[in-house]
């Protein structure tokens, strides 16, 4: 997704709920793309897997506390 912002970086978000096959372009892949572009990164987990760690890529890993929201659920 991005977000346009007038007299600002566009702010592009990433949302991922597991690694992806290695035939697809990787998030990390966008996301540096999108830095060198100028625009402001954003990369939100929700899934499982790790994340990457990439200089000027901000990371959100939201997976504990959806799993919390699935256990008060149950």
């Amino acid at each position: 997704m991005v977000t346009w912002l007038p007299g600002g970086p566009d702010i592009v978000v990433e949302i991922d709920f597991a690694p992806v096959p290695a035939s697809v372009p990787a998030s990390a892949q966008k996301l540096a793309f999108s830095r060198d572009a100028g625009e402001y990164p954003l990369w939100v987990r929700c899934g499982k897997g790790g994340i990457k760690k990439i200089g000027g890529v901000m990371a959100l890993d939201i997976r504990d506390a959806g799993r919390g929201v699935r256990e008060a659920g149950s």
